[in-house]
């Protein structure tokens, strides 16, 4: 099996903004689900379709990552080692392949893959720097609130209930209200909202979370701008960019400090107190079949040498299998 695709679920669920909130108050307290179950979740939302159960739509493109001179200080990954080869997509949240992107709840995302003929390392980043569970089980609980009713819309006590039972899923939401539409794929911050570790060839070890910075500024719309772009505004805008040169973003690491949580996407880092390394940047420069993309999975658990996911991460653990689940269905 492939490994590029994106039917990633973290992102599946940072995408889930789109929706309502809701479920039972006790859904915290549950035992995790399996990565089937998540995925039935969202086909219950979205429908059974040829496309990813999370992230829909998108756009695959390639590129190049060359690595800052002070990577190398901080992990021996061969991907920091040298410039290699960029496999990527941006996507949309949600499972609605024809959702509008000037959907302001939705997250915007990029998965990509470091070196994809190499020793690879690969990663689902979205436009927050939080994600809206904490676990799969929360996750569960707040797809299920969005079950149509027999009226087929999610029921607004349940979504008032799960709130408030479970306020840090609102995170994510407060984040994306306040910021505007995003008017390109290459003009928003994107956060792996996963703690991650880094080792370099001494045996040094740093704790960080990854952010992707657009070199040329973050570039956004008024609610007026927004409401008269079409539905598929941002490929427009970004095949129109590419034609004029690369779109580039310097990937950082937020480096942490004793107290962070590491094993809670939902909860956020004092980014503003936090220093900051650059790894190198990342330039987009070309438009790619879809195909590509789609073949297979963006498995943010394949991590090269010196790079390591968090250990006790369970919505990180259930990426993978959750994603395989999602590429299986869609290719029946």
């Amino acid at each position: 099996m492939s490994r590029f695709t994106t039917g990633r679920l973290g992102l599946l669920v940072a995408s889930l903004a789109v929706i309502p909130l809701a479920a039972s108050p006790a859904t915290a307290q549950l035992a995790e689900p399996s990565a089937e179950t998540i995925v039935d979740a969202l086909n219950t939302i979205f429908g059974k379709q040829k496309a990813r159960a999370s992230h829909a739509k998108g756009q695959c493109v390639t590129g190049t990552f060359t690595p800052a001179a002070d990577a190398a200080g901080l992990s021996k990954s061969p991907n920091f080692a040298k410039a290699v080869p960029v496999l990527a997509r941006f996507s949309m949240g949600g499972g609605n392949p024809k959702i509008s992107d000037a959907t302001k709840a939705a997250v915007r995302a990029i998965a990509f893959k470091l070196d994809p003929d190499g020793k690879s390392s690969e990663f689902a980043f979205v436009s927050a720097p939080v994600q809206f569970a904490k676990n799969p089980a929360q996750m569960l609980g707040f797809l299920q609130a969005r079950f149509p009713g027999a009226d087929g819309k999610p029921d607004p006590a349940k979504i008032k209930a799960f709130s408030d039972a479970n306020p840090e899923t609102t995170n994510q939401g407060k984040w994306l209200a306040g910021k505007p539409v995003p008017a390109s794929y290459a003009g928003v911050n994107y956060w792996g909202i996963h703690a991650y570790t880094l080792t370099n060839a001494k045996g040094d070890k740093a704790v960080v979370k990854f952010k992707l910075i657009p070199t040329a500024g973050e570039a956004g719309l008024t609610d007026d701008e927004a409401k008269a772009k079409p539905a598929d505004f941002l490929v427009d805008e970004l095949k129109g960019r590419l034609a004029k040169g690369p779109a580039s973003f310097d990937l950082v690491a937020i480096m942490g400090e004793a107290g962070d949580q590491t094993n809670d996407p939902s909860a956020m880092w004092p980014e503003d107190k936090r220093k900051s390394v650059k790894l190198g940047t990342m330039s987009i420069a070309a438009i790619a079949d879809n195909a590509t993309c789609d073949a297979g999975i963006f498995d943010p658990t394949n991590l090269a040498d010196g790079i390591s996911g968090p250990k006790e991460d369970p919505l990180f653990e259930i990426r993978a299998p959750a994603y395989a689940v999602s590429l299986t269905r869609r290719a029946q």
